[in-house]
């Protein structure tokens, strides 16, 4: 981490080299953008769509074997996995 002092001599050459050539500061903005996306990798639509399966399926199961909690966390488990492909299916290209 840095400290303070170090933060602020850093913004300052951010804030020079963006004065100077901003399309050179432009480029480091583009490349970063294209890294974060990339640290974070798609799972295909049937990735979520099976696992949603599974969990229901596992809910099922564990409601019939008689244990309610544990059919109410795969309940929410296929919840969740359902919104998260749901909103990855928003921000595909």
């Amino acid at each position: 981490m840095l400290d303070d002092d170090e933060r602020a001599a850093l913004r300052d050459i951010q804030r020079r080299l963006a004065d100077d050539d901003p399309d050179f500061a432009r480029s480091f903005v583009a490349g970063a953008r294209r890294l974060a996306r990339a640290a974070t990798p798609l799972l295909p639509q049937e990735a979520y769509t099976i696992m949603t399966v599974f969990s229901a399926a596992f809910a099922v199961i564990s409601l019939l074997a008689g244990s309610p909690f544990v059919a109410l966390l795969f309940a929410g488990l296929s919840g969740w996995i359902w919104y998260a492909r749901s909103r990855r299916a928003e921000e595909r290209p």
